[in-house]
C-alpha cells in the first residue's frame, strides 16, 4: 500500500491500477501510453516523479490525459470504497459476541471508523450537490441582463464621481494647514495604531478557510501565462474539457479589467491599489484643530466597480462550468462586469484542475494569498528543467545604489510634504526605513572599513569596470552587524510597510511630481527641496483638468543608442517603486541565515554598486510542497541530468529515496531521422578544443570556419550555430570577417546574428525564416540561413526551429559558466558542505557545475526535431563531447544514436549522406 499523506478526515482506501486504455484525442504512440501509465502509477502511489519527454512527443496531452484519468478513476473508486467500508462496518457492529465487554469495545471502535467514513462520504456528496446546483441554475446571459449590468455600472460610476467631489469640497474647507487636493489626501498615511493590527483577523480567516478544504485538486504550473493558456486549450481538445472543472490563476496584471488600476503597470502597485479598492477601505482625512494640533476625520473611499459580489460570484460559477483560458476569462469579465481575478480565486475551492504560473505556487506568501491548499493534493510542474534556478531567482533580491538613492529621495520629499500630518507611529517607522536605507548606502559607498578585507574581483560588466570593482559575500548576521541594523525589528518593519501601504502611496506621490527618480537629480536636491516644492506647487495649480489622467512616466527612447549609453541610462533612471524592492530585500533577511548570502558589490562609481540576496538552498522553499502534497511531478523535455532533481530538490527537501520515481521516454522521431555527431577534429586535423585557454587560438577559429563552410555546402534550409556567450560570438564574428570566412559562408547561407535587444528578436527571426522559405525556389545559390545564436540567450529556449528552419544545430564548445563568479563559488561551496557527493565520488559542487553546462547544451540542441516527421543533424564540436560522462549527460534519445567521429571526413560523409537520403525520400 502506498504511503498515506491524507489528513484523518480522508480515510485510507485500497489503491487501483492504471486502465488498459487512456482517452486521447487521437491514437496514442506507445511512448505516450507508457508515459500516462507511469504518471497514473506515480499519482496513485503518492510518488515524487521526474518525467522526461522530448519536445514533439505530446508531453502536454500525455500529462492531461494521464493525470485527469487518474483523478476521474480515483474519485469514483474512492467513493465506492467509502460506501463499501460503511456497509462492512455497519454489518460488523451488528455481529453477536459472547464477550459483551469485548463486543462493546469493538462496537465503539467500529462505530468511530464508520462515522469517519460517513462524514467523508457526506462531504463528497455535498460537493457534488454544489456543482450540480451550479449547472442547474446556469443560464445564457441575455441582452436585457447585460443592459441592466451596464446601467448599474454607469450609475455606480456617477456615485463615485459625486463622492469624489464631496471629499474635495470637504478638504478645501479645512484650515490651519495648507489644503490638499483629493488626490494628495489619498497619498497620506492613515494612523498606524498597533504593530499587531490585523493579525487576529488574518488568523480567523485562515481558520475559516481550513473548515472547507474543497475537492481533490491537481495544480498544474508552468513558466509563462502563454504556456498556461496553451495548456488550457489542449484540455479543451480532450474529453476532459466537457466535465472537468478547470480554473486558471494569474496575476492582477493579467486579469485586472479596471483600467484605472491596470494602467499602473507595476505588479506591486496594481496589487496594493486593488486591495485598497476591493476592501472599500475607510481612511482618515486630515483635520487641524483650533489649538494647531492635527487630527484625523473618518472618510470613506469607494470600492472597485468590478468587485460587486453578485457579479464576481456569477463569473466564478461560469468559470467552473466551462473551461476557459486567461484571455477568455478577461473577455467574460468585461462582459459581465465581474472581476476575473477574484472570480478565479473564489472558484478554486470547487475546481479539480487549477492552472497557475510558477511564482504563485513556489512563493509561499503568494500561495497563501491565493488560498492554494497543498495538503493531500497533486502538483505538476511543467517545463521544470530550470526549476531550481527559478526558485532561487524568485527568492533572490537585487538592489542597486540607484534604487536606494531613489527611495531615500522619495521618503525625504514625502516627509517635507506630510510630516506635520503624520502620526508619531508613522514617523517612527519612516525614520527606521530611512535609517536602514542610509546604512545600506554607506556600505555601498565604502563607509565600512572592512569592505576590502574579503573582496575579490567582480566578473560582471566590462573588464575595465571589473578591475575597479570589488564584491564579497556576507552571511545575514554579519551583514546586519556591519550595517549596524541588527537592532532593528525587521519583522515589524515589514508588517508596517505592508499594512500602511507606504510603498504604494510613496510611489503614487513621487510619480505625480517627478515621474521617475533620476539619481543625479536626487543627489543635487538632497541638500535643498525648494525646486521639488516649486514643481509640486506648479502641479497643484493644474490638478483640476489633469486629475483623472494617468501620471506621465518617462518611456525608454525608441531611437537606437550605443550599448554604453543605454547602460548609463539604466543606471541613472529608477523606474517603479524602489521601496517595494527594498521591502523584498528586508523579507529575504528573515530567511534562515545558512540558506542565503548577501553579495556586496562596490563599483568604481556609486551607480555601479549594488546588493544582492542570493538564495543558496532552493529546496528550503520546496519543502512544504514535498511534505504536504500527495504527489509532486516535475516534467520537461530535457530533464538530464536527473541527479540534480533527485539530490538538490527532492532529497534536500526531506523526501525519502524510495518515494522518488524517474521516467524517461524516447522520441517519437525514428532514429533514422536524426544524425547526432560528436566531432574531435576539423578538416585539417586541428583538434577542436574550445576550452577557455584555447578558444581564441586563431588556428582553432580558422578550423571552426572550415567546418562551418563545409557543412553549409550540404545542409539545406536553416542552420543554427550556438556559441557559449555574446562576447565570444562577437569575437568569432570579427575573426571570420577579417579572415574572409564570412564571405565564404555567405555564398551559401545568408548570415544572421542573435540580437541582444529583445525588441529586435522578431525581426531577425522573421527575416531568417523568410530567407529559408525563399531558398527553396531561388536560383542565386543561397540554400538557406545561418544563425549565430548564444547558449542561454533568447533563442536557446522557447524558440522552435522545426522543419526547414533547423535542419542542423551546431554546438561550439561546452558552455561552462565562469568559475570566477562569486555567486557560483559560494553555491558550489554550499553544495559541497550540505549535499552528498555524486555516484562517482565527485563533490556535489562539481556535479552542479557540470550540470549547469549540459542543461544549457540540452536546451539548445532541443530547438530542432519538433515533431514525428521532422529530421535534423546535430553537431557537437569539441573533443570533450567524446567523454563517457558527456555522453551520459545528453538526452537518451540523442545519446543512443550519437556517432563518435575523431576525424572530420567521417562526420562530413555522414552528414552529406543523411541529407542526400532525405532529399531522395522526399522526391
Amino acid at each position: 500500500m502506498a504511503r498515506n499523506t491524507d489528513t484523518p478526515d480522508n480515510p485510507k482506501v485500497e489503491g487501483l491500477g492504471p486502465p488498459a486504455d487512456f482517452p486521447f484525442p487521437f491514437p496514442a504512440y506507445d511512448i505516450q501510453k507508457d508515459f500516462m501509465r507511469n504518471l497514473f502509477q506515480s499519482l496513485e502511489g503518492e510518488k515524487l516523479g521526474i518525467f522526461e519527454s522530448p519536445t514533439g512527443t505530446g508531453k502536454s496531452l500525455s500529462l492531461i490525459c494521464g493525470a485527469l484519468t487518474w483523478l476521474r478513476d480515483h474519485n469514483t473508486h474512492y467513493k465506492a470504497e467509502l460506501q463499501r467500508k460503511i456497509e462492512e462496518g455497519s454489518a460488523a457492529v451488528d455481529d453477536n459476541d459472547p464477550d459483551w465487554f469485548s463486543a462493546a469495545t469493538k462496537r465503539i471502535e467500529e462505530q468511530g471508523e464508520v462515522r469517519k467514513y460517513r462524514e467523508e462520504l457526506l462531504a463528497l456528496q455535498k460537493q457534488e450537490e454544489r456543482v450540480k446546483a451550479l449547472k442547474e441554475r446556469r443560464q445564457v446571459i441575455k441582452r436585457s441582463r447585460i443592459k441592466k449590468i451596464d446601467d448599474d455600472f454607469d450609475e455606480l460610476f456617477r456615485d463615485l464621481h459625486q463622492v469624489s467631489e464631496e471629499v474635495r469640497r470637504e478638504l478645501s474647507a479645512i484650515g490651519g494647514v495648507e489644503p490638499m487636493s483629493a488626490e494628495e489626501s489619498e497619498w497620506l498615511l492613515d494612523d498606524y495604531h498597533s504593530d499587531d493590527e490585523g493579525e487576529s483577523k488574518y488568523s480567523k480567516d485562515k481558520e475559516e478557510e481550513e473548515e472547507d478544504k474543497g475537492c481533490l485538486k491537481i495544480y498544474f504550473c508552468s513558466r509563462t501565462h502563454s504556456q498556461l493558456s496553451q495548456f488550457v486549450r489542449e484540455v479543451q481538445k480532450t474529453v476532459f474539457g466537457e466535465d472537468t472543472r478547470v480554473v486558471s490563476l494569474a496575476s492582477r496584471q493579467n486579469l485586472c479589467i479596471n483600467e484605472a488600476v491596470s494602467k499602473l503597470h507595476n505588479v506591486s502597485l496594481i496589487n496594493d491599489r486593488c486591495l485598497e479598492l476591493q476592501k472599500g477601505k475607510k481612511g482618515q482625512a486630515t483635520k487641524c484643530e483650533s489649538d494647531g494640533s492635527v487630527s484625523k476625520k473618518k472618510k470613506s473611499s469607494a470600492g472597485c466597480p468590478y468587485y460587486k459580489q453578485t457579479a464576481v460570484d456569477g463569473l466564478a460559477d461560469q468559470l467552473l462550468l466551462e473551461v476557459q483560458d486567461i484571455e477568455q476569462m478577461v473577455g467574460l469579465g468585461r462582459k459581465t462586469k465581474g472581476c476575473p481575478y477574484y472570480a478565479s480565486r473564489y472558484a478554486v475551492k470547487d475546481a479539480q484542475l487549477v492552472v497557475l504560473p510558477y511564482n504563485t505556487l513556489l512563493h509561499k506568501g503568494t500561495r497563501e494569498a491565493c488560498q492554494i491548499r497543498l495538503k493531500g493534493n497533486i502538483v505538476i510542474v511543467d517545463e521544470a528543467h530550470n526549476l531550481l534556478e527559478t526558485i532561487a531567482n524568485i527568492h533572490s533580491v537585487y538592489i542597486s545604489h540607484g534604487q536606494l538613492s531613489g527611495a531615500r529621495a522619495q521618503l525625504s520629499q514625502y516627509l517635507v510634504r506630510y510630516s506635520k500630518r503624520l502620526s508619531p507611529k508613522n514617523l517612527l517607522y519612516i525614520k527606521q526605513i530611512h535609517f536602514f536605507i542610509n546604512a545600506l548606502m554607506k556600505l555601498l559607498s565604502g563607509g565600512t572599513q572592512s569592505i576590502g578585507a574579503m573582496s575579490n574581483n567582480s566578473n560582471k560588466g566590462p573588464s575595465a569596470d571589473s578591475q575597479s570593482s570589488s564584491s564579497r559575500m556576507l552571511t545575514v548576521p554579519l551583514f546586519l552587524a556591519e550595517t549596524l541594523t541588527d537592532n532593528l525589528n525587521i519583522f515589524k518593519l515589514i508588517q508596517y510597510i505592508e499594512q500602511s501601504k507606504i510603498a504604494h502611496k510613496l510611489h503614487s506621490f513621487s510619480q505625480k511630481f517627478e515621474g521617475s527618480v533620476k539619481v543625479h537629480q536626487v543627489q543635487k536636491q538632497s541638500s535643498s527641496t525648494s525646486s521639488f516644492l516649486a514643481k509640486m506647487a506648479s502641479q497643484k495649480n493644474n490638478n483640476s483638468p489633469k486629475e483623472n489622467q494617468q501620471p506621465k512616466t518617462p518611456e525608454t527612447p525608441k531611437t537606437e543608442k550605443p550599448v554604453k549609453q543605454e547602460e548609463e541610462e539604466e543606471e541613472e533612471v529608477v523606474m517603479g517603486s524602489p521601496l517595494m524592492q527594498i521591502t523584498e530585500f528586508l523579507r529575504a533577511l528573515l530567511q534562515a541565515s545558512e540558506d542565503g548570502r548577501i553579495i556586496v558589490t562596490v563599483g568604481s562609481t556609486a551607480r555601479k554598486s549594488s546588493l544582492k540576496y542570493l538564495l543558496l538552498n532552493p529546496a528550503s522553499h520546496f519543502h512544504d510542497i514535498v511534505k504536504e502534497c500527495r504527489s509532486v511531478i516535475v516534467a520537461g523535455g530535457t530533464m538530464r541530468p536527473v541527479s540534480e532533481f533527485r539530490n538538490q530538490l527532492f532529497l534536500s527537501a526531506g523526501a525519502t529515496p524510495e518515494r522518488i520515481h524517474e521516467f524517461s521516454c524516447g522520441h517519437v522521431v525514428p532514429g533514422e531521422q536524426i544524425m547526432p555527431i560528436a566531432l574531435n577534429e576539423g578538416p585539417t586535423n586541428v583538434t577542436l578544443d574550445f576550452t577557455y585557454q584555447h578558444r581564441k587560438d586563431p588556428k582553432i577559429l580558422d578550423e571552426l570556419g572550415r567546418v562551418l563552410a563545409n557543412i553549409c555546402n550540404v545542409v539545406p534550409g536553416g542552420l543554427v550555430c550556438f556559441l557559449p556567450s555574446y562576447e565570444y560570438e562577437q569575437y568569432i564574428y570579427n575573426h571570420f570577417t577579417s579572415t574572409g570566412i564570412i564571405s565564404r559562408l555567405s555564398a551559401k547561407k545568408k548570415i544572421f546574428r542573435e540580437p541582444k535587444k529583445s525588441s529586435q528578436l522578431d525581426t531577425v527571426l522573421n527575416e531568417y525564416a523568410k530567407t529559408v522559405r525563399l531558398s527553396i525556389t531561388n536560383t542565386t545559390g543561397i540554400t538557406g540561413s545561418l544563425l549565430f545564436s548564444v547558449v542561454g540567450g533568447k533563442m536557446s529556449e522557447g524558440i522552435n526551429f522545426s522543419d526547414n528552419l533547423g535542419r542542423c544545430v551546431i554546438m561550439v564548445g561546452l558552455p561552462y559558466p565562469n568559475t570566477h563568479s562569486p555567486e557560483l563559488k559560494e553555491k558550489m561551496q554550499y553544495l559541497n558542505k550540505n549535499v552528498a557527493p555524486g555516484p562517482d565520488g565527485r563533490p556535489a559542487g562539481s556535479v552542479f557545475y557540470e550540470n549547469l553546462c549540459f542543461k544549457a547544451v540540452n536546451q539548445s540542441i532541443g530547438r530542432a526535431i519538433r515533431h514525428r516527421n521532422d529530421y535534423a543533424s546535430i553537431l557537437l564540436l569539441d573533443h570533450r563531447y567524446s567523454r563517457p560522462s558527456s555522453v551520459q549527460a545528453l538526452p537518451e534519445w540523442i545519446s543512443k544514436h550519437l556517432r563518435m567521429c575523431p576525424k572530420f571526413g567521417q562526420a562530413f560523409g555522414l552528414v552529406r549522406k543523411f541529407f542526400a537520403d532525405k532529399k531522395t525520400t522526399a522526391t
